[in-house]
């Protein structure tokens, strides 16, 4: 019989009374309660087998307060599907093995990618069924959408704890929280993001200090390259280069330039100091001028800086 058809046949005072048995929160069926923080643990020790079985008792209780919801069909579907996929996909695969994948690997790939849909569908319909009923009891249920595609059994286990303790206290406050899942996904994004970063930024800051001490040698290098032309040979010191002693060129990174004799040419060559980062304190860059086809050519080389620091032209 429609609910509206029943209304019209009571009193005020009998309609009153119905809606206060229908609203009776004893009348729910008692959601599981285990708190999340529990269900992530007992994942972890049974190394994600209690993280398989705790959605189909949730989805269980769903289908109490909802005998038309199909999440647990949809769950042992996603099941199946993760299941028949693993004797599709073989387990290990050489490394660099390039081959094209077979129709049996790509159905595999198909069934896993539709096992996930199925599983994310089950939830979202889980959480609509919860919102959808929890309006007979007169409690607005906030699901967020987002907070339920990234943690999904955890999640929608806060809101079930939280539920079984209106049910038993009465109380709405506090209400399930999402904040404190983002909080713990965003420590490992952080250390994550961290790995991946101070590498990247200690590289990028080294490859700076090289590249600012090749371009304070820039102007030495013309004054050698004119030395050169007036004198027809190679200098072997700062003096016969035209140049001030060493020193006279340090900076905040560098103790300073001095000229040096090789075979056939020229080095100019610099020491990073203190100031320079750690992994390039004491090491030595050397700017070396040969002739090559009649003319002369400038390369840079270091006998013990870690080529990856160095510019591709040093490498």
């Amino acid at each position: 019989m429609d609910r509206n058809d029943t209304m019209s046949g009571l009193t005020e005072r009998d309609a009153e009374s119905w809606r206060t048995v229908v609203a009776d929160r004893a009348y729910l069926p008692p959601p599981p309660s285990l708190h999340w923080g529990w269900v992530f643990l007992l994942s972890v020790l049974t190394l994600g087998i209690f993280a398989i079985v705790w959605p189909f008792i949730q989805a269980s209780w769903v289908r109490k307060i909802d005998p038309l919801s199909s999440a647990s069909l949809m769950l042992w579907l996603s099941l199946g599907g993760i299941i028949i996929s693993f004797f599709l996909i073989p387990a290990w695969t050489p490394v660099g093995d390039a081959a094209p994948l077979t129709s049996t690997e790509r159905l595999g790939k198909l069934l896993q990618l539709a096992s996930g849909m199925l599983f994310y569908g089950a939830y979202f319909a889980m959480s609509a069924s919860i919102r959808r009923h929890m309006i007979i009891y007169r409690l607005p249920v906030r699901i967020g959408g987002i907070t339920l595609f990234f943690f999904n059994t955890l999640y929608l286990q806060g809101q079930l704890t939280w539920l079984a303790c209106w049910q038993q206290t009465g109380r709405m406050q506090p209400r399930a929280g999402k904040a404190v899942f983002w909080v713990l996904l965003g420590i490992p994004l952080i250390g994550i993001f961290g790995a991946i970063a101070l590498p990247l930024y200690q590289t990028y800051v080294l490859r700076a200090h090289v590249a600012s001490a090749l371009m304070q040698a820039e102007p030495l290098k013309e004054q050698v390259l004119d030395a050169i032309d007036r004198n027809r040979v190679w200098p072997k010191s700062n003096t016969q280069a035209g140049l001030k002693e060493a020193g006279a060129y340090a900076s905040g990174d560098l103790t300073g330039f001095a000229v040096l004799a090789i075979d056939e040419g020229t080095a100019l060559v610099t020491v990073f100091g203190e100031g320079a980062p750690e992994a390039l304190r004491g090491k030595k860059l050397a700017l070396v001028a040969e002739g090559r086809d009649g003319a002369i050519v400038w390369t840079c080389q270091s006998p013990d800086i870690v080529p990856y620091y160095l510019p591709e032209q040093c490498q």
